[in-house]
């Protein structure tokens, strides 16, 4: 029978106590540079609090980001093959958002030690957690590699919303998503923009500004809803945010007394996606429920 490892990459944003319980998970970090230094997101040198804290106004430009290279994913590879595992299911962020996973598929296709697949997640954050804990935890039963690999697809296919409720324009303005002239009219009404992570081309889009953030949860609230009513199936809903964990549960507690027959988790995005769309920031996002089977 094979032994089937699950890589992941940090934008998972799993803890090292839960990829310590999985036994067969793994954790690719992607680096950021903010103030001329590098930092391995998840690493001990500065963790989610001090990065939002340095990252408002006191800085003249985002910080950047840059996935593993080559040579950082061939090693961790043979890493894992040397401990008798000859499959690997390597589950990334979006090809939407980074081209890092099409160059995953292109130099690996040689590689001798293992057999490789490089899954597209078509998203990030806790959905991408999601498959990564139902592919290790398939793998872990000694499901085979095609019965895991079509698990994640179905599961993948029911992804719904990713819903970006976001509090301050200035990053999405210094990285391109939105004009200086949109970012000042947004800035005097107090907008909230709203975006989504698409389903067709799996990236991040503008959908809608509101007035206010209790309106902007509202309005993406009411967009679950729609699909919720639709849906014949038990949903797990994931509730997420930026430097706000506190009013991420307080959301979560009014969210699961509108829709108790879902199950929720709570999650707080990290510095490689957290650079894109800053601090306090909000994010709806679903999935069909698959450990309630």
């Amino acid at each position: 029978m094979s032994k089937i490892a699950i890589v992941t990459d940090s934008t998972a944003y799993l803890t090292s106590d839960e990829v310590a319980a999985m036994h067969n998970v793994f954790v690719a970090p992607i680096s950021f540079t903010m103030k001329g230094h590098v930092y391995i997101e998840g690493g001990v040198s500065m963790d989610n609090d001090e990065f939002y804290t340095t990252l408002p106004p006191t800085l003249d430009k985002l910080p950047t980001t840059a996935p593993p290279t080559p040579q950082d994913m061939l090693s961790l590879y043979d890493k894992i093959a040397d401990q008798g595992y000859d499959q690997i299911i390597s589950i990334h962020l979006t090809s939407g958002i980074t081209g890092f996973i099409n160059n995953l598929k292109m130099f690996t296709q040689n590689y001798s030690k293992a057999q490789i697949v490089i899954y597209d997640s078509h998203i990030t954050i806790e959905p991408m957690a999601y498959l990564v804990r139902v592919a290790s935890q398939l793998a872990n039963e000694g499901t085979d590699l095609k019965t895991i690999l079509d698990k994640l697809d179905e599961l993948r296919a029911s992804i719904g919303g990713v819903f970006f409720v976001v509090d301050d324009l200035k990053n999405l303005v210094t990285g391109g998503r939105l004009s200086n002239s949109a970012a000042f009219a947004g800035g005097l009404l107090k907008i909230k923009p709203i975006l989504n992570l698409t389903e067709d081309t799996h990236q991040i889009v503008p959908i809608g500004k509101i007035r206010t953030m209790k309106k902007a949860l509202q309005n993406i609230e009411d967009r679950f809803a729609e699909v919720y009513q639709d849906t014949d199936y038990p949903l797990h809903v994931m509730l997420s945010g930026t430097n706000n964990l506190k009013a991420i549960e307080d959301w979560q507690v009014d969210f699961s007394s509108r829709y108790p027959d879902t199950t929720t988790e709570v999650g707080q995005i990290g510095p490689v996606v957290g650079t894109h769309i800053g601090s306090n920031s909000f994010v709806l996002s679903w999935i069909k429920e698959y450990f309630t089977e």
